[in-house]
């Protein structure tokens, strides 16, 4: 018996190529969903300072401070650390950190923050005098929060040296 060569069916091999065809299709396919990266969000925002200099002569000098932040482009996995610093009487330093992470989904998600309240005989001291930390912040795209935050100089036991920060996040 002669074997017909004119039909691939008869010898196995039209569904060894569909295999081929079908395997091949099923790994591009993950493929190139893998490879898709997420879009970097930008955050921006504002901080607001009101810090008063306790004086034991005279009025006690007041501050008003509103910074405009810069636009911060955050990707997925990268950790930015951000530091506002205003100044007031020549003697107390306030100074707003945190950090900023973009997660799976586009939100973004605020740690690490901490007011600090320094206190001396100038701005630049590293005498530290009061410190508060504020919770986690979560972000989604198009979504804004504000956070009020209140130090004062708690270490040397003074209430009129003080600070109030409003922190303003858009995503």
């Amino acid at each position: 018996m002669s074997k017909n060569r004119t039909n691939p069916s008869s010898h196995g091999y039209v569904p060894w190529r569909v295999i081929l065809i079908s395997s091949a299709m099923l790994i591009a396919i993950p493929a190139q969903a893998s490879t898709a990266h997420a879009a970097p969000r930008t955050v921006t925002g504002d901080v607001v300072f009101q810090i008063m200099d306790y004086e034991n002569f005279g009025a006690n000098e007041r501050c008003h401070h509103d910074f405009r932040l810069t636009p911060r482009s955050v990707e997925v996995n990268q950790k930015r650390i951000i530091t506002v610093r205003a100044t007031c009487g020549g003697e107390i330093r306030v100074e707003v950190r945190y950090a900023l992470q973009q997660q799976a989904g586009g939100y973004i998600r605020v740690t690490e923050g901490s007011v600090k309240f320094y206190e001396g005989d100038s701005v630049n001291t590293n005498d530290l005098d009061g410190t508060s930390a504020f919770a986690n912040i979560f972000l989604w795209p198009g979504q804004s929060a504000v956070r009020n935050i209140h130090v004062q100089n708690w270490a040397e036991g003074e209430p009129d040296d003080k600070a109030d920060v409003r922190l303003t996040l858009r995503n």
